[in-house]
């Protein structure tokens, strides 16, 4: 079985307009999506699309209207690559724990068939609190980047209350393997003034790590909510800025 769990932090780092930082340990799920129907047999506590104390649920995830989540990977790929996808898809998620799930980004993995790198990533953020989704598409690229996968782009869709619209993405992405990190680093006017990084260690699916993940992370998602929030009220109190989401300003033109 390919699926495994990873375990490590999280971290945010803001060097402007105030000084802020949070980090948090975590644990994160990596799927094979092929390997759903075998992932969590003789493991009592967790399940596929059934309730559990942990568990997969399909409807948590990327277009839940399309029955087969591979399948709304390979199309929502296919569009924004401009060419048809298919393979192997992987998924590292968060997984719904005692009934609560809440992703701020999943990360959709297509595979080269041997497995050894992937050809395609997709995130998919989902913004607070206005819970919209949003799904963006890259070519895996590592040649000149000793296995990172290098992303520059304008920024698209609002995500924090606390940051513009007006920024530039560098995102950059390692294989996944033993070690697993994903870097974020946001720039305006060629500076950089906001990062997120997430470092992860690869732990087997065994009884014994899915129970300590469970028991470990038993609010997982809810500690993550919780941060989100808490962090806004700190940001707030030091006086950042607050952006209105784009959709509120286009309505006041109308």
């Amino acid at each position: 079985m390919n699926s495994c769990l990873y375990f490590g932090k999280v971290s945010h780092h803001r060097k402007s307009p105030k000084v802020h930082n949070l980090r948090y340990k975590l644990f994160m799920a990596h799927l094979f999506l092929d390997e759903l129907k075998i992932l969590f047999r003789n493991h009592w506590f967790w399940s596929v699309n059934r309730s559990n104390l942990g568990s997969f649920q399909r409807s948590d995830y990327h277009r839940p209207e399309v029955e087969s989540l591979e399948q709304a990977v390979h199309e929502t790929m296919s569009k924004q690559l401009g060419e048809k996808i298919s393979g192997r898809v992987s998924i590292l998620t968060h997984l719904r724990t005692f009934g609560y799930c809440f992703n701020p980004v999943t990360f959709y993995y297509l595979w080269a068939d041997d497995l050894k790198k992937p050809r395609a990533v997709m995130a998919e953020i989902t913004n607070t609190p206005w819970g919209e989704k949003y799904a963006r598409c890259f070519h895996w690229g590592d040649s000149e980047n000793k296995g990172k996968s290098v992303h520059e782009f304008r920024k698209e869709f609002h995500v924090s209350p606390f940051i513009g619209m007006d920024v530039e993405y560098d995102w950059r992405f390692l294989n996944p393997g033993e070690t697993n990190k994903v870097d974020m680093y946001l720039r305006q006017n060629k500076r950089d003034f906001f990062s997120a990084h997430l470092h992860l260690k690869q732990k087997d699916i065994s009884s014994k790590n899915l129970s300590y993940a469970l028991f470990r992370f038993p609010f997982m998602t809810v500690k993550v909510t919780a941060a989100i929030y808490w962090n806004a009220l700190l940001l707030r109190l030091k006086g950042c800025p607050f952006f209105s989401h784009p959709k509120h300003l286009e309505a006041t033109h109308d």
